[in-house]
């Protein structure tokens, strides 16, 4: 017995013995040259080495048995084989194919067409609310987040419905996402897509091996310039977009014999007018990295930036666009024969980065890395004091308005009893006009803003001006701070830990960009003037200078700042196990955030709340957990599973109700809390490779911010959700299977649901300062008053969350030609988009009704939505209101007793103005072509790509847009009852007609 004993714990002592020594060597040459190829990551599970300058790598410690290495490098097709290690020394070499020879979507065309897309829906505060987040999540080697991150970003299409701040971006092991907002500003990167190809990226809660990575997946850059091939590329392009030309060019001289490498490279891209009418562009970017290798030590230095100057363009109503087309641009018009936009976007992101990594031994390593960026972003926007509104597509300006303030639905409300007192004359009139594109019209008209300002500047000298052009900024100041440290413990097991935190300065503020001719502007609210004409305190934006004249340049209106702090440290362990690979990781965060008011504002004071100064500090610590498990069924496929839980701090610039005003932060404010899981099999084989996932995410306790003029109040509102719960779930697949040599056929798609799962808390606060209902001001006792603010339920419960198609499939055929020619045809669909809804339409208020205060203190009865049927002279025979607990209609009166018969037509309130709009789905279909010209002995390459979008010119198709906030009342009934006309309907985005990218390069 002692004798079998001692043969089995020798056994045990042994054999790991045997699994240890095991190594695999050997050279990484270049497919076409023979050349070594450096900077190559080669691995086996979780065991990894980089080749050297002559192309050497020793993996070490690896466990005995079948195995696939995976080779991946910058410029070059990432390659997987099958292998048998042995016990002792093992020798496998490889080759590997440029990318440009064998990737038969060009990468770089791409990448041009996301950035291009997504640039085009950034929002007023640099933040792309509509952008696709999926472009730098996109894994080169999964055939279904290729299609999300380049076919369906027309589309603005977000894989598994996440907001922006689900997905991490790196750069150099460094978090750049936004600690205000949560989102990585794409437009920092300026185009430099050649120095931000090389990337790593997981998708959805994997663990990324430099970070402990995010719930919608995580992708770093890596800017070290030891990742460059040597050589110089320099490209040039046309296309039909949101600019024109654009030249670029990389140099980087690789590992040189003194340890040092160094990459340097430019961009510029340029529209006079781009795709959309009044819009221009014009970015300079460059990037410059620099890396020595001492011994075991790397350190790298990277800065980058763009300077740019780019036109935006507007959603707009279905009217303006039947009139004009997907073109039209309501932000420009003629000044002394020229185009001017009135918005114009300035941004500039400086960035600096410095990295240290530091190879401790051949099981353990240590990175450091410190980051500063400095985002300058503002954007410029018409301001007008008592004159009339000057924008060209403002709802009194269109047609529709002559039937509109009648409350008839249009030409087609024929029964309504208003509709032949309707100025049917006036309005086809003004309808020719759009038609004609009469910029008189259809455009800013600049002259007239500068006639009104000439006549007020001679009428009231010392008076505001009449319009101004203010520019709004939105700038933010961050310093990342990183720690990782590895650890391979033995064959099995590796730790790895690591160490981030952030501090963040937002500074928000608006400044005199143009004064159109004025002699100044007096810096006041004229919504709290209007209303309050007696009180001079509330109108003021700085109570310690009132009504401060202002003039070019200077700051007005609000400004405040935003402090952000998030320290973070993680631990994770990674288990390789014969048929099994095992994680679990545990994190730890600390958040906090403070206003800092540089302004005293007279609607704040009046009401009793801090505007200046340092406000009260928010601190949230927080938990979370994730853990995965790959069960290899054999060399070709595999099962795993992943789950997250945490909690996570609420973001800074969603937690106040009216951050310009007040230091007032939202009731109830806590962490929200998310779950989710994710199932996936892979197939991985020389002619078929894809997988298919399932996945399921729960969020709770969220917050959700807008803000809109309020028709029925009268005033600028914020109107803040808390308490949002939601729910993702659905499935992802992609699969490719190589014909033969020269075809591919590559078919993904996703099919999800994605919508509110409670009804929320909606806090609405004047930015006027008053009481919304009563529009009287709170009496303040012991410096103390009662909020003005209003919060009522919000009936979100199975509304649809708004981030892009919630199905989209396509396929795809690749050729490729040995004698390097390439081309791709990709048909997509897309369906199940929803636009984006206003919380105000979903009031209680708005669904059910009740009683409200109103100017005098007393109890007002408002109507909710009903339901109205009239006969042929316009009379209401039959009225419903809505069930609150059922949401069914309920029949409220039959006027006429005949239960409906002389019905000729029906409102239905809920429909046309309550309810969330789904978006008709449809076809794209792209292609490219292009062909890679070997020069001097393959020294030299000439590559030369087409891409060709929305080939079909299928104009119908809308990425998104919003639905507008106000709802219209009659003010004169009694119940103040809501008109039966959306007097402000939905907002769209379309996506381009045909469009085309042409890219020439030539690298050597």
């Amino acid at each position: 017995m002692n004798r079998k004993l001692w043969l089995l714990m020798t056994w045990l002592l042994v054999v790991p013995a045997f699994v240890q020594a095991a190594s695999v060597k050997g050279v990484v040459v270049d497919y076409e040259t023979n050349k070594p190829i450096a900077n190559v990551k080669v691995a086996i599970r979780d065991v990894s080495a980089v080749t050297d300058f002559d192309g050497n790598f020793e993996l070490k410690k690896v466990r005995a048995g079948s195995v696939v290495v995976v080779f991946t490098a910058a410029d070059y097709k990432a390659y997987s084989v099958d292998f048998v290690v042995n016990d002792g020394v093992n020798t496998l070499n490889a080759s590997l194919q440029p990318k440009k020879a064998d990737n038969t979507l060009n990468q770089q065309v791409l990448e041009d067409n996301v950035f291009e897309l997504d640039e085009s829906a950034i929002d007023d505060e640099g933040s792309a609310a509509s952008q696709s987040a999926s472009y730098l999540s996109g894994a080169a080697d999964d055939v279904y987040l290729q299609a999300a991150s380049y076919s369906y970003s027309p589309m603005r299409f977000n894989v598994r419905g996440y907001e922006q701040r689900e997905s991490s971006t790196y750069i150099n092991g460094l978090n750049f996402n936004d600690l205000e907002r949560g989102r990585f500003n794409y437009s920092s990167l300026g185009g430099l897509n050649n120095a931000m190809r090389n990337k790593d990226a997981v998708n959805g809660l994997e663990m990324p091996g430099y970070a402990y990575g995010s719930l919608g997946g995580t992708t770093n850059i890596n800017t070290r310039a030891t990742n460059y091939a040597a050589g110089t590329n320099v490209n040039a392009a046309y296309t039909n977009r949101a600019y024109k030309l654009r030249g670029q060019a990389i140099y980087s001289t690789g590992i040189m014999d003194n340890g040092w490498a160094f990459t340097g490279s430019v961009v510029y891209r340029w529209a006079d007018e781009g795709r959309t009418e009044g819009t221009f562009y014009n970015s300079f970017g460059y990037f410059l990295a620099a890396e020595k290798v001492l011994g075991d030590h790397r350190f790298a230095l990277t800065t980058f930036g763009a300077p740019t100057k780019r036109a935006q363009s507007a959603a707009v109503s279905q009217e303006v666009y039947d009139y004009r087309g997907i073109y039209y641009n309501p932000y420009w018009g003629y000044q002394d024969g020229e185009k001017r936009n009135s918005r114009i976007v300035h941004s500039y992101d400086p960035t600096a980065i410095f990295n240290w990594d530091w190879k401790i031994d051949d099981e353990s390593k240590l990175s450091a890395g410190v980051g500063f960026h400095y985002s300058q972003y503002s954007n410029s926007a018409i301001a007008f004091y008592n004159a009339p509104d000057p924008r060209p597509d403002y709802y009194r300006n269109l047609p529709s308005w002559q039937y509109y303030q009648l409350a008839v639905d249009g030409p087609d409300d024929v029964y309504n009893a208003y509709y032949k007192e309707v100025n049917k004359g006036l309005a086809n009139q003004i309808a020719d006009l759009w038609r004609a594109g009469d910029p008189n019209v259809t455009q800013i008209n600049w002259n007239a803003m500068y006639s009104a300002n000439y006549a007020n500047n001679a009428i009231n000298p010392e008076g505001s001006a009449k319009y101004i052009l203010e520019r709004r900024h939105n700038n933010l100041m961050e310093i990342p701070l990183n720690f990782l440290y590895t650890n391979q413990l033995n064959s099995e097991l590796k730790l790895t830990a690591g160490i981030e935190a952030k501090y963040a300065k937002g500074m928000h503020y608006k400044t005199i960009d143009d004064l159109l001719g004025a002699n100044q502007w007096i810096d006041i609210d004229q919504f709290a003037e209007r209303d309050f004409t007696d009180n001079q305190d509330i109108i003021q934006n700085d109570l310690d200078d009132p009504n401060r004249v202002v003039y070019k340049g200077d700051k007005f209106g609000y400004n405040y700042n935003m402090h952000v702090i998030n320290a973070s440290a993680f631990i994770q362990n990674d288990w390789k196990l014969p048929l099994f690979d095992i994680y679990y990781a545990a994190r730890l965060s600390y958040t906090s955030f403070q206003r800092e008011g540089l302004m005293r504002n007279g609607r704040a004071e009046v009401v009793g709340a801090r505007s200046k100064g340092l406000g009260k500090q928010m601190y949230f610590i927080d938990p979370s957990i994730k853990a995965g498990v790959v069960y290899k069924i054999d060399g070709h496929n595999r099962l795993s599973l992943n789950a997250l839980a945490e909690s996570r701090a609420p973001l800074a610039g969603y937690a106040y109700v009216a951050p310009r005003i007040k230091d007032t932060r939202i009731r109830g404010l806590k962490s929200e809390k998310v779950f989710s899981a994710d199932l996936t099999y892979q197939l991985n084989t020389s002619i078929v490779k894809g997988r298919v996932t399932g996945f399921f995410t729960e969020f709770r306790d969220g917050v959700e911010s807008t803000g809109y003029y309020h028709d029925e109040f009268r005033t600028y509102v914020n109107h803040t959700l808390s308490g949002v719960n939601k729910r993702h779930f659905g499935v992802e697949a992609g699969v490719s299977v190589k014909l033969n040599s020269s075809f591919t056929i590559s078919a993904a798609g996703t099919y999800g649901s994605y919508k509110y799962t409670n009804d929320c808390m909606g806090t609405m606060s004047a930015e006027n300062g008053m009481n919304l209902f009563t529009e009287q001001l709170p009496v303040i006792v012991d410096g103390r008053a009662a909020s003005t603010d209003y919060t009522e339920k919000v009936y979100t419960e199975g509304l649809h969350v708004s981030n892009g198609p919630q199905l989209a499939a396509s396929i795809t055929l690749d050729y490729f030609h040995p004698k390097m020619w390439f081309a791709d045809i990709t048909l997509s669909y897309f369906d199940n988009n929803y636009l984006d809804f206003s919380p105000s339409r979903f009031t209680h208020m708005n669904m059910y009704g009740g009683k409200y205060p109103n100017e005098v203190g007393l109890e007002q009865n408002y109507n909710g939505y009903r339901i109205i049927g009239i006969d042929k002279n316009g009379q209401t025979s039959m009225l419903w209101s809505f069930d609150q607990k059922t949401g069914k209609p309920v029949l409220v009166r039959d006027y006429h007793g005949n239960k409906g018969s002389d019905i000729v037509k029906y409102y239905n309130q809920k429909e046309m103005i309550g309810s969330q709009e789904k978006l008709k789905g449809g076809f794209l279909l792209d292609a490219s072509v292009g062909k890679l010209i070997y020069l001097n002995n393959r020294k030299q390459q000439l590559n030369i790509n087409l891409s060709f979008n929305n080939i079909l010119n299928n104009t119908g198709m809308i990425t998104g847009g919003y639905q507008q906030g106000r709802v219209s009342r009659d003010n004169k009934s009694v119940t103040k009852d809501i008109q039966s006309v959306d007097k402000f309907p939905n907002k769209y985005y379309y996506a381009w007609g045909f469009n085309m990218f042409i890219n020439v390069g030539f690298k050597f």
